[in-house]
Parts: structure tokens; C-alpha cells; sequence
């Protein structure tokens, strides 16, 4: 402690910062009689909310005979089991929803804090029901989610090239997006035991799942406060790992259209999709909608339909302004209308009515920026870390976010995708503290990255060599096919493969540079002996032999300055700036 001191700016601001004391970064709730709660009773009023949330609707005949066969099941528990009272209460935390109002108590998602033993306990339960729905092949291969070797861009590739064949042969497609509220919080406990008997599932495991999933109790946390006990009357605990394979199992049922009409689910995300030549042939199709709805309604699925979307996909090379026909119809669930979208985030991935990915980079590119902002402080140029740090950071922090399904839109406009290359030239340049007259080629170079266009293309590469061979066949049927001709009016995503090298990447390969990661190689070979030179300098080595230094910065290149290099660059009035840099 005594080698500790206070910086200067912070001596006289000492006392009032030990002094201050903690704020809420919550506001006041607000119930539903509009008056405010206080602090001290947030935790009660939000447990109180998710009481109310974790409800199934009224009886009727057929859920009443349903539970009565349920009830006459399970009526003998297993004698030999562990006693999961302890595992079955659980501490609940609210995290915000993004886009929500904080001072409603709706506005928070409830995260279940559950004991060790009873993770691990779930753990097991969940390969036993694994083995027996995954080996035997009972999950229908619509449902992609949490599944081995499924993943959102397999579903979301699945759709884009059922659009994008529709728009080889000139025709329209309407897809159908469908958002169930509270999907795992309102499991109908049994109806969901019911469909495991249906499924076949053992009848031991299906006694310890009843046991382990009935009678739960929760109590809500708030900052420094506690709620009292509440129970669970339905759904399954989020932060479970076995709740969404009792999820997947719950809804496999679901009806899957005879008319034509596609099928896309993960977990909860349900799409229904349809081509033809005119809307006009879609409409009539899409009644299996209705069935759908009394499906959702059997099951006591809620569907929000002010959050669900249609959206018209037609081929154009310019955006429209109008999201569909200005006679088009307007589909409806449970008797409330779906509304007609230019654009909708599915599974992560931004589809627009023409697929053009537009929206799509540009709404990645923004949140990589703000990610690089509050990041700039460790890949900065002032930031004393080592540069395979900071390139340890953006390829696991930045990069991702732009390249997050890649294989689906690697095929997007090259003037498009240019826009998140900016980016990562941007990280080049600050991570090294390289001046404005090294070329990004260099800096990828030495930091050993290759270009967002390269590295898309090679991970369509593994993706579609994975997705051809998929056990799948609807994978495998999305991703087989033979990707346009160049100058074809239509690019689709298996264009990406036999496109050539961007312009960085050309001209890293022409300079002698490898594409794939531009590993160290010496002195630039051209015609130009100042910018080999520069270029030499830039490295940390007059003589262009490999060095460890990476970074182009001032005191690399203050220290390996020459008389030579100056002499060139003085020939010339233009590079006034060029010696500052170098000789300062």
C-alpha cells in the first residue's frame, strides 16, 4: 500500500468519490395501476409478474381429459429416486430486454439460478432423452434447434435458397414469421408429458422429468433484495439445459403443411414459406396458417402478432419503398392481422425483400463499431499491449459479429461488403499506430489476418462441404446445386466460392504476399526503391529481413531512419509529410 499514490488529477475529487453513494440502474416499477413501487419492493412486484407470466389459458373438455390421463400415469412415483426438493427451487435475476422500458416489470427476462447438483442431475436426464429422440430419429427434421450438427445458418441458408431458386424461375415467395410469447415459460407440464408418452419415451424417465419439472418453486433477486417464494404452475426453467430439449419435444407435433407450404423451426422461431409466380397463387396456399393457429391454441402457444412479420420477397436490383402490392391481402392469426415488413430479423440474420443483405451490413457494421469504441482503450495505439493480444481480441470480439453466418450473404454486393473490410482496415491501422503511407496490405501482413472477403470465403467453403454430406436431407437438398454462371442476372450463396480474390487480397498475392494469411516474407520486391525502402523500414529492418517487430510505429522507424531514405523523399516537395513521419 505504501507504493501506491493517487494521481494528481484526483486528489482534491477523493473525498467526494469515497463519499458517493450507489445508484440504481434501475428506475422506479411501475404496476399496472400505474403507481410507482419502491425500491424495496421491486423484487416482490417483479416475482409477482413472472407468476402471472408462467400461466396456461382456461380448461376446456379435451386439456381437462388430457391431465386426467396425465394424472393416472404418474400416479406411482419411483421409489428409488433422489429427493429433488433442494434442486428445484430456484433464484431468479431479471436482465433487461434490449428496446424495452425499464420501469416495466414485462420488461425483464427471467434467468433461473439453479443449484450445481441439480445442473449436473439435468445434465444426465438430458442424454438419456437425447439418446432415445435423437438415435431413433423422432425429432422431425424441420426443428433445427439445439440439436448436434444443426445451427441457424443451416436454417437460414434453407430459406434464402428456397427464395433464391424461386427467383431463377421469376417467381415470388411469401414467408411467414411467427413469434410465440413466453414460449418457455408457459409449457403446459401436461401436455408436455403426454407428448413424451406419445414419443415413447421410457416411463421411468418420464416419472423423473414429471417429478423434476412439477411442483418448482422461485424466488425473484433484486440488487440487495429478495422476493418470498412463489410457484411455478408451467413452463420450464430458462438457464436449464434440459429446457429446450423438453421444448423441441413439446412442439414436434406440430402440423406440417400437405399444400406445397414449407416448415422451418428453431426451438421456438416458426416459419412458413411458399413460392409461386404470382401472390395472388400464394395467398389461397398459406391456410395452413389457420391450422396452425388451432395447433397453437390445442397446446396453449401463444403467438404474438404484433411482433410476427410477413414479408414479400420479390427479385429487383433497386429497393422499393412498397413492402407488397397495394392489393395484396392481409394474412391473419387468431384474427389479428400479420403485418407486411420490408425487412426481418431472422436468426440473427437481417433478410430483406430482394436479399440484398443492405440492411443486414449495415446494422452489423454499426454494432461492430460501437463494440471497437469501447474496446479502443486495449487495441488503441496508446494501448500497451502486445499485438497478438489485440489481434486475439478483434478476432474473437469484432470479427465474429460481422462474420456471424457468413456463408449466407458471402455473396452480398462486393461494394457492400466493403463497408466491414473499412473496419477492419481501421483495427489494422490502429493496433499498430501504422501511419497513413503503409498500405493495408502490409498491415494484414504483419498482423497475420486475412481479408473479411478471404476469410468468408473460405468458411462457405467448410460450410458447404459440411451441409452437401448433412445426415439432413433438407440441408443437404438447400446446399446441393450448381451455383449461376458469372454473368448471370442472379448471385446466390455457392457464388461466393468461384468468386476471385478481392482487391487487397490481388495485390498481396501479386507483391509475393500469401492470401491466406500473409505471413512474413521480406523486402517488398518493385520498381520503386523509396517505397522499398519505406516499406523495409516500415518492418523494423532496413535490410527487409524478417524481424519480430510488427508495428510500423514513429520510434521503429526514428531508429532505422537512414540518410539514403531521407535523400529520396527530399527530392520531392510532395513528401514533406512523409519526412516528418519518418525524421521528426
Amino acid at each position: 500500500m505504501e507504493g501506491i499514490t493517487l494521481p494528481t488529477e484526483l486528489i482534491g475529487k477523493w473525498p467526494k468519490l469515497l463519499n458517493r453513494t450507489a445508484t440504481s440502474p434501475y428506475p422506479p416499477l411501475r404496476t399496472r395501476q400505474h403507481s410507482r413501487v419502491r425500491r424495496s419492493g421491486k423484487a416482490e412486484c417483479l416475482a409477482n409478474s413472472i407468476e402471472r407470466q408462467c400461466h396456461t389459458s382456461p380448461h376446456d373438455p379435451l386439456h381437462t381429459r388430457i391431465e386426467e390421463e396425465v394424472r393416472q400415469k404418474v400416479s406411482l412415483d419411483p421409489k428409488d429416486d433422489l429427493d429433488q426438493s433442494l434442486w428445484k427451487d430456484a433464484v431468479i435475476i431479471g436482465i433487461p430486454k434490449p428496446g424495452k422500458p425499464r420501469d416495466l416489470p414485462a420488461s425483464y427476462r427471467p434467468i433461473s439460478l439453479l443449484s450445481s447438483l441439480g445442473k449436473l442431475y439435468e445434465k444426465i436426464l438430458k442424454s438419456r432423452l437425447s439418446d432415445h429422440l435423437f438415435k431413433k430419429g423422432l425429432i422431425i427434421d424441420e426443428q433445427f434447434g439445439f440439436r448436434p450438427q444443426h445451427s441457424c445458418p443451416q436454417q437460414a441458408l434453407r430459406l434464402v435458397e428456397y427464395i433464391s431458386e424461386g427467383f431463377k424461375r421469376k417467381h415470388k415467395t411469401v414467408a411467414v414469421f411467427f413469434d410465440v410469447a413466453k414460449a418457455f415459460d408457459r409449457v403446459w407440464h401436461a401436455g408436455l408429458i403426454h407428448k413424451l408418452y406419445t414419443l415413447e419415451v421410457p416411463d421411468r424417465l418420464v416419472l423423473i422429468i414429471h417429478k423434476y419439472i412439477s411442483n418448482r418453486h422461485f424466488a425473484f433477486r433484486h440488487e440487495h433484495t429478495i422476493s418470498s417464494k412463489k410457484i411455478l404452475r408451467a413452463g420450464v426453467p430458462q438457464g436449464s439445459t434440459l429446457s429446450p430439449l423438453l421444448y423441441s419435444a413439446y412442439t414436434n407435433d406440430i402440423p406440417r403443411p400437405k399444400t406445397g407450404v414449407q416448415l422451418a423451426l428453431f426451438a421456438d422461431d416458426t416459419t412458413l414459406f411458399l413460392r409461386s409466380d404470382s401472390l395472388n397463387h400464394i395467398i389461397p396456399r398459406l391456410q395452413a396458417i389457420n391450422e396452425l393457429t388451432q395447433w397453437f391454441q390445442l397446446w396453449r402457444i401463444e403467438v404474438n402478432s404484433e411482433k410476427s412479420a410477413a414479408i414479400y420477397f420479390d427479385f429487383s436490383n433497386i429497393k422499393r419503398t412498397l413492402a407488397v402490392p397495394y392489393n395484396a391481402p392481409t394474412l391473419r392469426i387468431s384474427n389479428a392481422p400479420i403485418p407486411w415488413q420490408h425487412n426481418y430479423k431472422y436468426l440473427g440474420i437481417t433478410l430483406d425483400k430482394h436479399l440484398h443483405f443492405r440492411d443486414h451490413i449495415q446494422r452489423v457494421r454499426k454494432l461492430a463499431i460501437f463494440y471497437m469504441s469501447r474496446l479502443s482503450g486495449m487495441i488503441g495505439r496508446k494501448s500497451k499491449m502486445s499485438l497478438l493480444n489485440k489481434r486475439t481480441l478483434y478476432t474473437m470480439c469484432i470479427r465474429p459479429v460481422m462474420t456471424y453466418a457468413c456463408p449466407v450473404f458471402a455473396h452480398a454486393a462486393p461494394i457492400a461488403l466493403q463497408d466491414l473490410q473499412v473496419i477492419q482496415n481501421k483495427f489494422c491501422r490502429r493496433a499498430t499506430g501504422a501511419q497513413w503511407y503503409v498500405k493495408n496490405s502490409v498491415l494484414h501482413r504483419d498482423l497475420e489476418l486475412p481479408t473479411l472477403s478471404k476469410f468468408m470465403k473460405d468458411a462457405s467453403e467448410r460450410f458447404f462441404s459440411i451441409a452437401i454430406n448433412h445426415t439432413n436431407p433438407l440441408i443437404s437438398a438447400a446446399a446441393s446445386y450448381e451455383a449461376p454462371p458469372e454473368n448471370h442476372f442472379l448471385r446466390r450463396p455457392r457464388n461466393a466460392l468461384s468468386d476471385p480474390p478481392d482487391d487487397l487480397t490481388a495485390e498481396s498475392t501479386v507483391n509475393g504476399y500469401n492470401s491466406g494469411c500473409f505471413p512474413h516474407t521480406g523486402v517488398i520486391k518493385g520498381s520503386n526503391p523509396c517505397r522499398n525502402l519505406r516499406d523495409s523500414l516500415c518492418r523494423g529492418d532496413p535490410n527487409g529481413s524478417p524481424v519480430e517487430s510488427h508495428a510500423p510505429t514513429a520510434s521503429v522507424c526514428r531508429s532505422v531512419a537512414s540518410d539514403e531514405l531521407t535523400t529520396a523523399l527530399a527530392d520531392s516537395r510532395s513528401h514533406h509529410h512523409v519526412i516528418r513521419g519518418f525524421c521528426p
